[in-house]
């Protein structure tokens, strides 16, 4: 793992966030003020960027590269485009990372902590946190959405597999 400075303008920084659609609604002056409290890393290949258990406050947006996503060792998500997001739990609970994220091949993400949003004044805080919460509602909602389908089609092959003896 390391911080690397992003090399792009200002400029080209709010282009790059505004098409992630997690942020899309955010202004340009908060954008900004994300940005700059933000670190982007990079990771190498099979480098764990998640641990499953460890307590962290980061949500990670996929800049570059393939990300894994494990629990208790099975693969449950494949992350590989630009905006895609993971660690968003620890905005919502701040419990113990229930998964653990691994970087397939050179990967940099752009790291926000939740902390962000309690320093900005009451007034940002509470337009940051509507937004932020709309945004992982709506993220949620399509994980959960997929997750019951991929369910459901299991439970019909077991059912249709017959009762085992």
């Amino acid at each position: 793992m390391q911080e690397i400075p992003f090399a792009e303008s200002p400029g080209d920084i709010l282009d790059t966030l505004h098409r992630i659609s997690f942020l899309r609604e955010i202004d340009d002056r908060h954008l900004q003020s994300i940005f700059r409290m933000s670190k982007v890393i990079s990771y190498e290949q099979g480098e764990k960027i998640i641990v499953e258990g460890a307590c962290e406050s980061h949500l990670f947006i996929l800049l570059t590269g393939e990300v894994k996503i494990t629990k208790y060792d099975a693969v449950v998500a494949w992350l590989r485009q630009t905006g895609d997001i993971f660690g968003e739990f620890a905005l919502i609970d701040l419990l113990p990372r229930s998964a653990t994220a691994i970087a397939l091949m050179p990967t940099t993400c752009l790291t926000i902590d939740a902390s962000y949003v309690d320093a900005l004044p009451p007034v940002d805080q509470a337009l940051i946190h509507a937004i932020l919460y709309k945004s992982l509602a709506q993220l949620l909602t399509e994980r959960l959405r997929s997750t019951s389908e991929e369910l459901a089609s299991l439970k019909r092959g077991i059912m249709a597999s017959g009762p085992s003896i």
